[in-house]
């Protein structure tokens, strides 16, 4: 069965991209574009995670955090606070609106995927950063006859 992912952003770009990242995965994405929006979606829908950036308009990614997780129907449901490279990410903000994680923009789909599969319960496709610095074992090379 499909995990739901609501995107909240004013980036038509970025609803996009966040929607192609998830086309091939078991999510179903609906996306909206501001955070009044982002709150009354969240209480409808119950998404298994909200993505909401930190600047746009009617509320901000923090404002919808801190509304979502103060409400007993949708405080656990997970939050990805998204935010722009030339935006200043409000750490405490973000801790005091009991984020549960956040990515800044522009970010790569895979680590996207495995921030939003980690939230959600799913295990992800990648290596973990032990494997690859695992040895592989030396091929026996052959003993010549003495």
């Amino acid at each position: 069965m499909p995990k739901n992912l609501l995107i909240a952003d004013d980036s038509l770009t970025i609803r996009k991209v966040i929607g192609m990242i998830f086309a091939t995965e078991d999510f179903q994405v609906t996306a909206v574009d501001n955070g009044l929006d982002a709150i009354s979606r969240t209480r409808e829908l119950r998404p298994d995670v909200v993505l909401a950036d930190v600047m746009m308009p009617g509320k901000s990614g923090y404002e919808v955090c801190e509304a979502l997780k103060s409400d007993p129907s949708t405080q656990a449901i997970p939050v990805l606070l998204l935010a722009g490279t030339f935006e200043a990410f409000d750490e405490n903000r973000a801790k005091a609106a009991r984020a549960d994680d956040h990515i800044t923009k522009p970010f790569e789909s895979q680590i996207l995927l495995d921030k939003v599969k980690t939230l959600v319960g799913q295990k992800s496709n990648t290596m973990p950063a032990s494997a690859a610095t695992r040895v592989l074992p030396q091929t026996a090379t052959p003993v010549a006859p003495a």
